[in-house]
């Protein structure tokens, strides 16, 4: 098929600022997934120890972990070890991804202490991306096969097609202006 098409009309149709490298009428498609990712959902009492020897297995080729997690993203806070299991797989570059259960809401790993530990060992942020969104984007990312760890890590959070709010798009946490009233005023007190 011989056809001329003007890709930055048909960007403009939906509202995308596109730059257009190379031969302008033939766009790139990527149709290669790499599935190589462990997704788990982390329940009250878990045993880390079946996901700790998927990733640290001699022959294991796990390129991301994709967590679903309480709330905002959080995790019994007697799980240290899981977070020590968690620092072992980023530092080997498993791509870690935290995902909240929920039906509606956002991750936001800085927001409670646990949370905030997860950030600290590498853990990424989901937002409000479905789990089958984050899957198949971690598995399309990896696919191209030219991207860093770290070029992915940083495309987690943009939305390529829809899949995730935007971070200035979001609202805040519950009662985070209240609560941050309450402490600021209870600072005060003392």
């Amino acid at each position: 098929c011989d056809m001329d098409i003007q890709w930055r009309r048909v960007a403009a149709t939906r509202g995308w600022d596109v730059e257009i490298h190379g031969d302008k009428s033939t766009p790139q498609v990527h149709a290669e997934l790499d599935t190589r990712v462990l997704a788990v959902s982390v329940s009250p009492g878990f045993d880390n120890s079946a996901v700790q020897f998927a990733l640290e297995h001699a022959d294991s080729q796990i390129k991301a972990l994709v967590l679903r997690l309480y709330g905002t993203g959080n995790l019994c806070s007697a799980k240290r070890d899981f977070i020590e299991v968690l620092e072992r797989a980023t530092a080997r570059g498993v791509v870690v991804v935290a995902t909240t259960q929920c039906q509606t809401g956002s991750v936001m790993l800085g927001h409670y202490a646990v949370g905030a530990a997860l950030e600290e060992v590498g853990a990424i942020s989901a937002a409000d991306m479905t789990l089958e969104a984050c899957i198949c984007k971690l598995s399309y990312l990896f696919g191209r096969g030219d991207l860093s760890n770290e070029e992915i890590s940083r495309l987690m959070p943009v939305s390529l097609r829809g899949e995730v709010t935007p971070a200035e798009d979001l609202p805040p946490p519950p009662f985070s202006e209240r609560f941050g009233a309450l402490n600021v005023e209870t600072r005060r007190r003392r």
